[in-house]
């Protein structure tokens, strides 16, 4: 009784990791459960092949007792027949039932990728600030890979090795109790060798996962960042840190696989040992008449037979492991919520007018404010500019109309409502953003203009085109908007891909257009040209003009001057000039650097201004800033 009870914990100790790996993968199931035929039927399929599987043993059993009784060539061949025969329909149900758990896990696959893909997309700007790109594409890839295996060789394989096992345990002792539980010394052994790698294995391999993700990081990003790492000659800097984290993942690979690697020997060890032990105590019931050859073959047949599922649970049991462990990390994206998303019940409104209201907003991320206190009224149809010093919170306020940031405190209503209650398909449809970092994709110009749009004419392409001064630009290229660009855009320059990202919010026809610095790389002749096109698309919607230059924002209804944080002047060009604050600072800070042919933000311009607040013709650097 003692001996049954170790060997029941045995079992329950081998066990564990397995049934671990399995709950791992739970959230996965219902993937599966879309798929109950196909399932239906690849398991039975596996029962139906195993079936035939444990006929060849019988028909070979009754061959050879025949021969050893006396037979006729006749009877040989009718049972090679039958053994052909019962080859066939086990090879048939094989093909189906892996076809059938391939195609299944191949459709989860799928599933679970768009819906991975989906949830990226859902995400808030602050999940992809905090995120590394490399590692949510090994998630996306490596990751997803090891869950469709777990699903597909994984589970048809423990269904196989399931069945086989009982069945042929169960037509082995019809034939020998004895033997059979000699044989049955392998559970104990292969339970052992479970209990010690299989939670070595899972550890093991998030290692290896975490490895892959550093690679992938550091690959995409010396990728995006190769004119920098060029400009600066550091190409045998970041190879060498390759290097480093290349044999960091080397090193846990090598690791993970040195324990993957015992199970196939070992397995191969167990079968061994219980073919031994078959062949000498079955040998010793031949001759004492207890069974027959015939008997003794089929009962080796059958020990045979279990050698396969044997290895393959070690294998299963790997798949199952690392699929758990990929899974885990999976879910670890897919169950974080993101801040940003529509309301419960959102307001019923089909359009917008444009009229933008903050009232009170503070924003803050992490510890530091962004936003202090902003109340800002911005009318239907009118153009408002943002100008103030770098890092005054320019971009982040535009930000807040698309809701790429919510405010922590304060609301943001567009025609009056909380921007909160407006449906973000709505919102963002309604929202032409060129913003400040421009990002292009690898696909033609064409396509990259007509973006934000479903559909569109290339007659409207081209006017967008126009409005932006890019289409004598694209007349230059080689395949005109057929041209195809590198990735981000890297065979435009800086000025291009600013007025591709303006067509693009141009053609979209939105009822609110936000332009954050989005012609700081053009010329000034460009830029007045620009500008004076665009009036023409402006005077139909809500503009919001982030600039540093004041020469953009000069034609706005109204011009905000933001400073850590704050607004501390609001009114037109000429009111704030005769304000004589910051943006008169600014206005001819930026005057006298034109003048002077250098860059307006260069800390050695400093202006002096006459008491009566007129701009001096002249001033010569390195004097205290009149502001």
């Amino acid at each position: 009784m003692n001996s049954w009870g170790s060997l029941a914990r045995f079992v329950t100790r081998g066990c564990t990791p397995y049934n671990r790996g399995v709950r791992g993968l739970f959230p996965a199931f219902r993937y599966l459960g879309r798929h109950k035929s196909k399932v239906a039927i690849a398991m039975f399929c596996i029962v139906a092949a195993n079936l035939a599987a444990l006929l060849a043993p019988y028909l070979l059993r009754l061959a050879i007792d025949a021969i050893n009784e006396g037979t006729t060539s006749g009877q040989l061949a009718l049972y090679g027949v039958f053994l052909f025969g019962a080859a066939i329909v086990e090879g048939l149900f094989r093909f189906y039932s892996r076809y059938l758990g391939a195609a299944t896990s191949r459709d989860v696959e799928y599933e679970l990728r768009n819906d991975l893909f989906q949830h990226f997309q859902r995400q808030d700007a602050a999940f992809f600030q905090r995120s590394r790109t490399g590692d949510l594409m090994a998630r996306a890839t490596n990751d997803l890979n090891a869950v469709q295996r777990a699903l597909g060789p994984g589970i048809s394989n423990s269904v196989n090795t399931v069945v086989a096992f009982v069945g042929t345990v169960a037509v082995m002792l019809t034939i020998d109790v004895q033997l059979a539980l000699y044989s049955a010394i392998i559970l104990p052994l292969m339970s052992l060798t479970f209990g010690i790698t299989g939670g070595i294995i899972q550890r093991r391999y998030e290692k290896v996962q975490e490895g892959f993700s550093d690679i992938s990081t550091k690959v995409q990003e010396n990728a995006s960042g190769i004119r920098v790492v060029k400009a600066y000659a550091q190409e045998a800097a970041e190879l060498e840190a390759f290097q480093d984290i290349n044999r960091q993942y080397i090193r846990a690979s090598i690791a993970h696989l040195r324990v993957q690697a015992l199970l196939w020997p070992a397995m191969f060890t167990v079968g061994g040992i219980a073919t031994v032990v078959v062949l000498y105590f079955g040998g010793q019931d031949v001759i004492a008449g207890r069974i027959s050859v015939g008997e003794l073959v089929q009962f080796i047949a059958y020990v045979g037979a279990l050698r396969w599922p044997m290895i393959a649970l070690g294998w299963v049991m790997n798949l199952i492991q690392q699929g758990s462990a990929s899974m885990i990390r999976l879910q670890q994206v897919l169950q974080t919520d993101p801040a940003i998303r529509d309301a419960r019940e959102p307001h019923p409104l089909q359009e917008l007018r444009g009229e933008i209201l903050l009232r009170d907003v503070t924003l803050r991320h992490a510890d530091a404010t962004v936003l202090s206190r902003i109340d800002l009224h911005v009318p239907a149809g009118s153009t408002v500019a943002i100008v103030g010093p770098t890092g005054s919170g320019k971009s982040s306020l535009a930000a807040l109309v698309p809701r790429l940031w919510d405010p922590t405190e304060g609301q943001v209503l567009i025609d009056g409502i909380d921007v909160r209650l407006i449906p973000l398909e709505l919102l963002r449809r309604s929202v032409g953003f060129v913003p400040q970092e421009t990002f292009l994709f690898s696909e033609p110009i064409r396509e990259n203009i007509a973006f934000g749009v479903d559909e569109t004419s290339q007659e409207k392409v081209e006017w967008a085109a126009t409005v932006s001064q890019l289409e004598r630009d694209v007349e230059q290229f080689p395949h005109g908007y057929e041209t195809f660009l590198g990735e981000r855009g890297v065979t435009l320059s800086g000025g291009q891909k600013q007025r591709t990202a303006i067509a693009r919010a141009v053609l979209k026809d939105p009822r609110i257009l936000i332009l954050d610095d989005a012609l700081s790389a053009v010329d000034t002749y460009t830029e007045e040209e620009i500008l004076r096109r665009l009036r023409q698309v402006m005077r139909s919607r809500t503009s919001l003009i982030i600039s540093h230059r004041t020469s953009t924002v000069r034609g706005a209804d109204k011009i905000v001057v933001l400073d850590d944080g704050r607004i501390v002047e609001q009114g037109t060009h000429d009111e704030l000039v005769a304000l004589n604050g910051l943006y008169a600072a600014m206005y001819r800070r930026q005057l006298l650097a034109e003048e002077l042919g250098a860059d307006p933000e260069d800390p050695d311009i400093n202006l002096v201004s006459d008491s009566d607040g007129q701009i001096p013709e002249s001033a010569p650097a390195h004097q205290p800033d009149a502001r």
